[in-house]
């Protein structure tokens, strides 16, 4: 922990003797409903149901005396439908990712600008900030170094293991593995929630998005970003690649690392790497897309099991049924040079709890 982040805890009246006390591993205990949760590598695993994780947990400490078992069991409830797919295609795809100063075509620093004008000017004095599919945790991060804030990151996949291990020095992150359909979290508390690129994976957008907007407080603010209907069909090229897409999920979602998803992504990496050249002679902010990193992208379109379009009606219906006001739109032309596209075609949305 550095001496910024001290003077922080004394400043925001939060600093104690077990402040700087991290958790490596252990348990967190339900009294009320009898149920225990992990925690891994910092990461607390707070699923409605076990994973492979829960099995390595309990072979490492299955001698240690201090870990209660009686009464205290694992939670037991089903995923919801196709969730195990979605957290396996995704750990895949993050796992892989290297924390090496750029982000799809992004720099670190255009990264942070854009989740910046996305988020807003109101929210400077945020205490508490969500992600809702944070990944490797970049743009938490970069929401806690911006406003000084405590930032949790929530991840379905086990990049939030990764987050966590990487940022396990900053007091004031806090990286939970969790579904977006059972938030652990308290309700209306956050000043601010923030999705990007991550309900449209979900079996259902629009239950997903319910779920995530009870845990805004009043007055806070709510941003999301979600497949626009525009990806779809904007020109000739992106028509085919999405039939292509249409045909290649069902299969890849179910086995993202087998021989036949890897020559498929290699193949579909060489056309982003080859598209990005001619995007950079363009504009020289957009980064240099490696090979590996076009595996992401292909990965990131190709392999989850759920990608739904959305029009901006179904998304401004959703906030105001959820008590939000003042809902926008935000312009594509106010982004980085190197996400406009992406904007002009997808959906960003931000608006203010009312009730």
């Amino acid at each position: 922990m550095s001496i910024d982040h001290i003077e922080c805890a004394r400043r925001r009246r939060v600093w104690t003797e077990d402040f700087n006390v991290y958790v490596d591993a252990g348990m967190l205990l339900c009294e009320t409903c009898n149920l225990k949760f992990p925690i891994v590598d910092g990461l607390p695993i707070l699923l409605p149901y076990t994973t492979p994780l829960h099995a390595q947990f309990d072979e490492q400490w299955k001698s240690n005396e201090s870990i209660p078992s009686g009464r205290f069991r694992y939670p037991d409830w089903k995923p919801v439908s196709g969730e195990e797919f979605v957290a396996k295609s995704f750990s895949s795809e993050w796992l892989a990712y290297d924390y090496d100063g750029v982000i799809w075509d992004l720099s670190y620093d255009a990264h942070k600008e854009r989740i910046l004008k996305e988020i807003g000017p109101t929210v400077a004095q945020a205490k508490w900030h969500l992600e809702i599919g944070c990944g490797i945790g970049l743009a938490t991060s970069a929401a806690q170094e911006s406003f000084g804030c405590d930032a949790v990151g929530l991840d379905l996949s086990l990049a939030a293991l990764k987050a966590a291990r990487q940022f396990r020095s900053n007091p004031f992150l806090h990286f939970v593995q969790a579904s977006a359909f059972s938030i652990p979290l308290r309700r209306n508390f956050f000043d601010v929630i923030y999705s990007r690129g991550v309900l449209h994976h979900t079996y259902s957008t629009e239950n997903a998005f319910r779920c995530v907007a009870a845990h805004c407080r009043k007055g806070g603010t709510f941003y999301v970003w979600l497949y626009g209907r525009k990806s779809i069909n904007s020109n000739p090229l992106r028509l085919t690649l999405y039939g292509l897409e249409v045909l290649a999920r069902p299969i890849l979602s179910r086995s993202p690392d087998s021989p036949l998803a890897k020559v498929f992504l290699g193949a579909m990496a060489l056309g982003y790497v080859g598209f990005n050249r001619l995007r950079r002679l363009k504009s020289a902010e957009i980064q240099p897309l490696t090979f590996s990193r076009g595996v992401h992208s292909a990965r990131d379109r190709f392999t989850p099991r759920f990608a739904h379009r959305l029009g901006a009606h179904e998304i401004l219906r959703w906030f105001s049924d959820c008590g939000y006001e003042h809902a926008t739109v935000l312009d594509w032309r106010t982004m980085p040079v190197a996400e406009r596209e992406d904007f002009r075609r997808n959906l960003g949305v931000r608006a203010i709890r009312a009730s």
